[in-house]
């Protein structure tokens, strides 16, 4: 029974360690704020050209 609650501790431990690298070194997406091509609205960004426009 020890060796069960030992190989599922350590597992969720290795399941989030890959998760956490995974997270850091993924592609981050190319488009950003103030992009005229991207879906991304204008006054979600905290751009001071956004602000004035609003």
């Amino acid at each position: 029974m020890e060796n069960i609650l030992v190989v599922i501790i350590v597992g969720l431990a290795a399941f989030f360690l890959g998760r956490s690298y995974y997270r850091k070194y993924k592609k981050k997406d190319a488009c950003g704020c103030g992009c005229t091509a991207c879906p991304t609205d204008a006054s979600a960004c905290d751009l001071p050209q956004a602000k004035k426009e609003q």
